[in-house]
């Protein structure tokens, strides 16, 4: 879609609350069923689960180690959502609730993980989305190395810092910044087709 590309006349505020209106599966269709994180990443809570919108801040970090969490969580501000590329590696959890709560004191909406999260229940209670690949007990090292920014690859899907995480019980999309009201646009006119739709079958 960046062919077609075209200028932003929304401000980020409006796209979120946008977005924040429609479901993962239709803005997936959007553009082209394509930014889909894997289906291995999703909510840590019980469906019906978390929703999240926001932006994306990045991060890389060792398997297994969240000393770039650490160092990155108290930078975190209102509408971010922390996506981890965690090598997809599924012996330690990188956050718990503890660091959650911390990145919900900034205004953080979520984390986005491609590792594994502990204390479930507890993320739940304090009403923080987190989408990850697995939940364990085994809590994380914290050595290093890690890199703040950049391009990361999350549940098979590149994401770079400003992109717009869009998660729920159908899993997470990714929307690059810059195709935004486009793939917004076209969501939004995949609702008004399925809505005719379920009035043809009586729905």
């Amino acid at each position: 879609m960046t062919e077609n590309t075209v200028a932003s006349t929304m401000t980020e505020a409006e796209l979120l609350e946008k977005f924040a209106e429609i479901p993962s599966a239709p803005i997936s269709d959007g553009q082209d069923r394509l930014n889909v994180l894997d289906a291995g990443i999703s909510s840590v809570w019980p469906s019906p689960g978390a929703r999240l919108v926001g932006r994306a801040v990045t991060l890389t970090v060792g398997g297994g180690d969240n000393a770039g969490v650490h160092a990155v969580v108290d930078s975190l501000t209102e509408g971010d959502v922390l996506v981890i590329n965690g090598q997809g590696l599924t012996h330690r959890a990188l956050i718990g609730e503890l660091i959650a709560s911390r990145a919900k004191k900034r205004g953080c909406r979520g984390f986005v993980i491609d590792g594994c999260v502990r204390d479930a229940v507890d993320l739940q209670e304090i009403n923080f989305p987190v989408f990850a690949r697995g939940v364990t007990p085994a809590g994380p090292y914290r050595n290093g190395p890690y890199r703040i920014g950049g391009p990361v690859a999350v549940g098979n899907v590149a994401v770079s810092p400003g992109d717009l995480m869009i998660g729920d019980d159908d899993g997470v999309v990714v929307v690059a910044r810059d195709e935004a009201e486009q793939v917004l646009a076209a969501a939004q006119a995949k609702l008004v087709a399925e809505e005719k739709q379920r009035a043809e079958i009586g729905l």
